[in-house]
């Protein structure tokens, strides 16, 4: 499907100009790009703000290039339905997570003897598999490939299982509620 892709920077003028001009087009759907680029996530906010108005209501919504979790769950609050980003793979093969205790760094000696899965609320492959923290961590530090394939295998996970629960949320009538738990869980802290 063509998008039309909203660019303009932080200029608020420049973005509705631009939405506008794109949404007289009659696309498929709509992105808004050139944000998590460097500006605060609150800029990035504000933007979403001042241009989601000035979008056609029944397309498609897209942000590019956004992929931890708590910008998800924030952005489909303020009307997004699609997200796309290199980070759960990205930051995967570096050796980090998504979890339930907020990011997890598995270069981090804290997990050198931990038994435990990768996050014990997960129930993906990678979590009910018998992987622990304390081998994951060694294939990390030895720069094994198999540990950065098993995290991003994990992130992917923790983010669809996250979406799936922001839609039910959705369908209940709750999605505030599930915003407020998220916000103050130890899952948002991750950055």
């Amino acid at each position: 499907l063509l998008f039309g892709i909203n660019q303009g920077g932080t200029y608020d003028d420049l973005r509705i100009e631009h939405m506008e001009a794109i949404a007289e087009l009659d696309l498929p759907g709509y992105a808004i790009g050139g944000l998590a680029v460097g500006e605060s996530t609150e800029v990035m906010y504000h933007i979403l703000d001042v241009v989601l108005p000035h979008a056609p209501k029944h397309k498609p919504r897209y942000l590019m290039g956004v992929g931890n979790p708590t910008t998800l769950v924030r952005g489909v609050g303020v009307g997004i339905d699609m997200f796309d980003c290199v980070l759960p793979t990205r930051t995967g093969r570096m050796g980090t997570a998504f979890s339930s205790e907020g990011r997890l760094n598995f270069r981090n000696a804290r997990f050198a003897h931990d038994d435990g899965p990768i996050d014990p609320t997960c129930t993906c492959p990678v979590c009910t598999g018998g992987y622990s923290r304390a081998l994951i961590r060694h294939m990390v530090t030895q720069k094994e490939m198999l540990g950065g394939i098993l995290l991003s295998m994990h992130n992917i996970y923790y983010l669809l299982n996250l979406m799936q629960r922001a839609r039910q949320a959705i369908i209940e009538g709750r999605y505030g509620a599930f915003v407020s738990d998220w916000m103050n869980s130890p899952a948002a802290v991750d950055y």
